[in-house]
């Protein structure tokens, strides 16, 4: 009797030492990421949801915010790891100093540097508004220093006209431009998707002015602090692994994506956002067109929004050999894409 009693104990001791490796290995590394309320960002949404970080090897958490600002205060706070923002968020904060490096690309076209359809500008009925000139004098909504102020000045610039004859309404959260809109307190609103979709939709017989025109590359980029680069390179390399898994998936399955989305963002009508989806490219290779965006939007910020500074050297803070290794690696996530200009990469 007691030489069985030993036996218990001996697999039950076993067993438990077997469950605590098992579950130890099961522990991923996790990192907190910043992300905007917007579909520029709906691969992250999609690869926590869908398990395809877990499945590349990183845990990864959601912060969710309104604006470029926010994502740039979050990492400089040090309360993420990993920052997404668009391409003039990312060049002003490194202009102003923080040590931020390009690893990935979520919203991306690498088949052209000016590809913006995701932005416009949409006017309300009766406004007057049938060109770009007509704006001159009028109100118009937008969240001022992020990429739809910048937008909306190379829009003005590349027709000669002034940004201070434009009374700008400064309106910071995205979801209150279509009410905005709706009830007359602004002419027109300039913004990003899903957020445009949402303003027709809730100002009848609002109009789109202009969507997109070739003005810059509407880029969201993955980034993070050098630092990290410098003390966890394979973290990032399984970041970008989940996130090239991610993008594909969300080309894949849009109507799907967009469900997820409504998850984590509230008040979202699912029709609308539908519609305003197909205006999106996820692609997220770095091609040689995705490198002169960079080069575009930079020179554009200095000539319009940050005076007197020595324009950076992209290849030093855009990093090309994650997403290079994720292509190789994995080359199923980016079968489905489009061939590259005979000048891309």
């Amino acid at each position: 009797m007691k030489a069985r009693r030993g036996l218990g104990l001996h697999a039950v001791l076993f067993l438990v030492l077997v469950w605590t490796g098992w579950a130890a290995a099961q522990t991923l590394p996790a990192v907190e990421a910043v992300i905007g309320n917007n579909f520029g960002h709906l691969p992250m949404f999609v690869g926590v949801e869908k398990g395809l970080f877990r499945k590349h090897g990183v845990d990864v958490k959601l912060k969710v915010v309104d604006t470029g600002s926010h994502m740039v205060a979050a990492m400089e706070k040090r309360e993420v790891q990993i920052g997404d923002m668009s391409v003039t968020t990312f060049l002003k904060a490194r202009h102003a100093g923080q040590p931020f490096l390009v690893i990935g690309m979520i919203m991306n076209d690498a088949t052209t540097s000016f590809a913006d359809n995701p932005l416009a500008i949409v006017a309300r009925k009766d406004s007057g508004i049938k060109t770009v000139e007509d704006l001159v004098g009028k109100r118009v909504g937008l969240a001022k220093e992020q990429t739809s102020d910048e937008y909306f000045k190379m829009v003005l610039a590349r027709r000669g006209l002034k940004y201070e004859q434009i009374n700008i309404e400064n309106i910071m959260a995205p979801p209150a431009l279509g009410p905005a809109l709706a009830e007359g307190k602004v002419d027109a609103v300039v913004s990003w998707e899903p957020f445009n979709v949402m303003a027709m939709s809730r100002a009848p017989q609002s109009y789109e002015v202009l969507r997109g025109g070739g003005h810059l590359s509407y880029i969201m980029v993955a980034t993070v602090h050098d630092p990290m680069l410098q003390d966890n390179p394979q973290l990032i390399q399984d970041f970008v692994n989940g996130l090239a898994a991610a993008s594909h998936y969300t080309r894949k399955n849009r109507n799907e994506a967009v469900e997820i989305f409504a998850k984590w963002v509230p008040n979202v009508n699912l029709d609308v956002a539908r519609k305003a989806v197909q205006h999106i490219v996820y692609d997220p290779r770095m091609s040689r067109a995705s490198l002169r965006a960079f080069e575009n939007a930079q020179k554009d910020l200095l000539k319009l929004t940050i005076k007197d500074a020595r324009p950076l050297k992209i290849p030093d803070i855009v990093l090309t050999r994650f997403t290079e290794a994720a292509q190789k690696a994995y080359p199923q996530y980016f079968a489905d894409l489009p061939a590259l200009p005979a000048d891309g990469r």
